[in-house]
């Protein structure tokens, strides 16, 4: 009887592999290479964080922005009082950040350390969590180590994560109490989750995959009650924390304005597609290696998540202000399934080379910084020094001033009465606020120096869309009533050239 090559070749493969090793020391041989690999690659990026830790200035401008609303809750000003045409403090996200950052902050000497020290330990209990997660989904004590050490590899996890930004801690609450859910899905006992997501949402409300995932897996298990139950707790929890922050905390403000209404930007299509495809260079292998898992896996719940995460993800990214770290919810889930793929992958090694490779080129691309640095060079710590000599310098401390990184004002021991010159932009485009009590201000010299990461004296930088949204009366108020004093160059993502104007 004639065989045919084709019928022997599967049972040929395993035996030309195992001719010469033992398949088990094949498996231990693939499995600590994806180690090594995962964790080279978190080394990488984990030692850029001494160097965010040191660096005195603002790795973005949202840290400034918020020390500086933080440092005014310290003093008892009403940060959530409603704009005034010469005030505004945007003070957007959860108001246990601000609570937490108030007292965490020296106001003596107002830094970013004690928040990102905050932010590592969270994003450290997050990449714990990933493992959790893992270790449930597989029951392999190789994945749920993987899955942090992966998590940990992706520079866009640093780049929001070891910041002074709310992310971090948010995001904890957040997935915490997705993991509750996922812990007792069978039962409804996944109420207990409630807790945890109603404290992510007042420490960042953006980041609503969570809930949204329990709500669709409770519908589609047909358990209607229990969605009912958990959609009507957690709203009125979330209703009467907002009425005892509006009432109590903050009574005679307005803490709903800011909290709900300060947060409905415009959209924008172009930068929406922008981030996405920036997204789908990095993610798209993983996202792969993800369904395959739940393919194998098939937790409804775990989809539910992954589903409504892939919907929401492209749209939230696409609002004015927005930015990847949208993907940060996406993120601390695909890891643990990766994870899942990987392992399971290697426990056959023609199949294992294969996964190996995916993993290398998967973290590889989560390298990336997309062209711009997003660590402090020794040139960004001595701009960082010039720009503070500058204003301690030539202004005296208390003086009014405007700027894009609101923080090197405050540090400078500047006041600053307009916050979040960014927030307050975009909301006067989308007619919400007017800015013609800031142009009276600086037809009347209020500002002792503004500082600018937009070149006024060039259209296409003072119109760039994605930074301030300077109005043409704005514009050449600024023109013709401050010249241009001095210009400093940053490396650091979104600093770059940075230009002081004073009264002219």
């Amino acid at each position: 009887m004639s065989t045919s090559n084709s019928e022997l070749q599967p049972a040929m493969a395993p035996i030309a592999v195992s001719a010469f090793l033992p398949r088990s020391f094949v498996d231990k041989f693939l499995l600590a290479v994806a180690f090594l690999l995962s964790g080279l690659f978190a080394v990488n990026v984990l030692s850029s964080w001494t160097a965010k830790l040191r660096y005195p200035g603002e790795i973005d401008s949202v840290e400034g922005r918020e020390l500086a609303e933080m440092a005014l809750l310290h003093q008892g000003v009403p940060i959530y009082a409603p704009a005034t045409p010469r005030e505004f403090h945007s003070a957007n996200y959860g108001p246990l950040y601000y609570l937490l950052g108030a007292r965490l902050m020296d106001p003596a000497a107002p830094g970013y350390r004690s928040l990102r020290l905050v932010a590592i330990v969270a994003l450290a209990a997050l990449a714990a969590a990933c493992g959790v997660l893992a270790w449930w989904v597989s029951r392999s004590w190789a994945a749920a180590v993987l899955s942090p050490l992966m998590f940990l590899s992706y520079r866009l996890v640093t780049r929001y994560g070891v910041t002074a930004r709310s992310d971090s801690l948010g995001l904890l609450c957040w997935f915490s109490g997705y993991l509750v859910a996922y812990r007792y899905r069978t039962s409804d006992k996944l109420l207990w989750s409630i807790p945890l997501l109603v404290l992510g949402a007042f420490y960042k409300q953006q980041f609503i995959v969570a809930p949204v995932a329990i709500v669709l897996f409770l519908l589609l298990e047909k358990r209607y009650r229990t969605a009912w139950q958990f959609s009507l707790l957690l709203a009125g929890a979330g209703l009467a924390m907002l009425g005892v922050f509006q009432f109590l905390v903050f009574p005679h403000q307005a803490f709903a304005l800011h909290f709900i209404a300060y947060n409905v930007l415009p959209f924008s299509l172009s930068e929406g597609l922008l981030r996405v495809s920036a997204l789908l260079i990095v993610l798209a292998l993983p996202a792969v290696m993800a369904i395959s898992t739940l393919r194998s896996y098939p937790h409804r719940l775990l989809a539910c998540y992954f589903g409504a995460a892939m919907i929401l993800i492209p749209i939230m990214v696409s609002k004015k202000g927005a930015a990847v770290n949208y993907a940060l919810e996406w993120l601390v889930l695909a890891c643990p399934l990766v994870a899942t793929y990987v392992v399971s992958k290697l426990k056959q090694p023609e199949t294992g080379v294969l996964a190996l490779f995916l993993l290398g080129v998967s973290l590889w691309l989560g390298q990336s910084d997309w062209g711009r640095s997003l660590d402090p060079t020794p040139t960004d710590f001595a701009q960082e020094r010039a720009v503070q000599a500058y204003l301690r310098g030539n202004f005296p401390p208390g003086a009014t001033a405007l700027g894009y990184f609101t923080g090197d004002l405050l540090r400078a021991g500047m006041a600053t009465p307009l916050t979040d010159p960014y927030q307050y932009s975009w909301l006067v485009r989308n007619g919400a606020l007017s800015d013609e009590g800031l142009i009276e201000e600086i037809q009347q010299h209020q500002f002792a120096v503004i500082l600018l990461t937009q070149n006024m004296r060039n259209e296409a930088s003072a119109h760039d869309p994605q930074r301030l949204y300077v109005s043409e009366r704005l514009h050449q108020a600024i023109l013709h009533n401050y010249r241009l004093a001095r210009r400093f160059d940053f490396h650091l993502y979104e600093a770059e050239q940075y230009y002081a104007w004073v009264p002219q």
